[in-house]
């Protein structure tokens, strides 16, 4: 009787397996997961027996196609940094020849397992999960971050985008301890909060670089060698063109610097990374978030142990938190909103993040199209748009700035 080899992976427990069957035919529509938690297929005329399971190591090296053309290098780094035996699931992903041509040709060994822990995620992510995870872990933890460093993950006309710049050519190449996706670029180390805001084009956003630059109270805050993490909302030229004409001559003025600090201050977060699908909080272990309207586990971190989880439903909800500013006694009020991979985010109601994510290695960054002010004190609901001098320095001129 001729006999079919079948080779794949549990996608239950990513287990690597084969399976021999009698004639195709007589089986043409079989599927099988075989692994710890399911039915052991066995008799019948047929047998499934598990294999060995490549690591992402070992695949990448074995296969002829990214060994010779898209990862030669990357296989030698990650050899260099002695952690090719990782025995969980994750995703890694790997940087063609090409793109690590950008490497020294020497890495220190603490530089290349930096490298390595930005190119991996402690979790399986196939193509299809990543669609709806904007921002993943890495295995890479920084000192002035209160959790993981993230990658964003954004798909694209051209491609899934990784970190906004890199663009994954080769996807879902099934490993027995995860996957393996190649990229076209390498991920660098992400800069701090303040070097992402210098870097910014300064035709859209030197009016409030200026205003950091010239705050000794900020650039203190975040030079705070004690501070973990931190979460800053960016307002755009545009954003501070649309207040009342009497409203911005008074805050750049002489008379208005001091509410002007205090309006930056209430723009910064500290010790708290708020991103679009994951809170890093200063006194917890990091939460995921949004939650379906079944209550059920975040779909962020798939858990093997519950198989439904593999299918990771469509994830709709709305997540509200509160975020303690470095205006004393003042918070912002944040509102994610998310359904599947589509996920909106709104600061006090009524000014939305226009760009999620832009990652540091001390925090988070975004945009908004609106310049944030404190809420006043028989404010409910929504914050109301700021009128009048008189109203600005209302919200902002009785707080102590020291």
């Amino acid at each position: 009787m001729a006999q079919n080899i079948v080779t794949g992976a549990c996608l239950c427990r990513n287990i690597a397996y084969r399976i021999t069957l009698p004639d195709p035919e007589t089986y043409p529509k079989l599927i099988i997961c075989h692994c710890t938690n399911c039915k052991r297929y066995t008799g019948s005329g047929f047998s499934a027996n598990i294999i060995v399971p490549q690591t992402s190591f070992e695949y990448t090296k074995g296969t002829p196609k990214l060994y010779t053309d898209s990862s030669k290098r990357g296989v030698q780094v990650l050899h260099q940094a002695s952690i090719a035996k990782q025995d969980y699931s994750s995703t890694v992903w790997v940087p063609s020849n090409t793109a690590l041509e950008q490497l020294s040709n020497e890495l220190s060994e603490e530089d290349a397992l930096a490298f390595l822990q930005t190119h991996i995620s402690p979790y399986f992510g196939p193509l299809y999960f990543l669609l709806t995870a904007p921002t993943v872990d890495t295995l890479l933890h920084p000192d002035r971050l209160n959790g993981s460093q993230r990658v964003t993950v954004r798909p694209s006309l051209n491609g899934l985008r990784v970190n906004s710049h890199a663009t994954v050519i080769e996807q879902d190449h099934l490993v027995g301890n995860g996957m393996v996706h190649v990229i076209d670029q390498i991920l660098p180390s992400r800069p701090t909060i303040g070097a992402f805001l210098a870097a910014l084009p300064s035709s859209g956003f030197d009016l409030f670089q200026s205003i950091v630059k010239q705050s000794e109270a900020i650039q203190n805050i975040l030079l705070e060698e004690s501070r973990r993490g931190g979460t800053i909302f960016i307002p755009t030229n545009e954003a501070f063109c649309r207040l009342p004409e009497d409203v911005r001559t008074f805050l750049f003025s002489d008379e208005g610097a001091i509410s002007l600090q205090a309006l930056l201050r209430y723009h910064v977060i500290a010790n708290q990374s708020l991103y679009s699908n994951r809170l890093y909080d200063q006194n917890s272990a990091p939460e995921h978030f949004v939650q379906t309207p079944q209550d059920t586990p975040d779909h962020t971190i798939p858990t093997p142990e519950t198989l439904s989880d593999r299918l990771w439903c469509v994830l709709n909800g709305v997540r509200r938190f509160s975020l303690p500013t470095c205006l004393d006694g003042q918070t912002l009020a944040v509102a994610v909103t998310r359904c599947g991979g589509l996920i909106s985010m709104k600061v006090n109601g009524i000014a939305n993040v226009t760009v999620q994510d832009g990652l540091a290695s001390d925090g988070v960054c975004h945009v908004v199209d609106s310049v944030l002010f404190p809420p006043l004190q028989n404010e409910d609901a929504e914050v109301q748009p700021v009128l009048s001098v008189e109203d600005v320095k209302l919200r902002l001129g009785v707080v102590c700035l020291s």
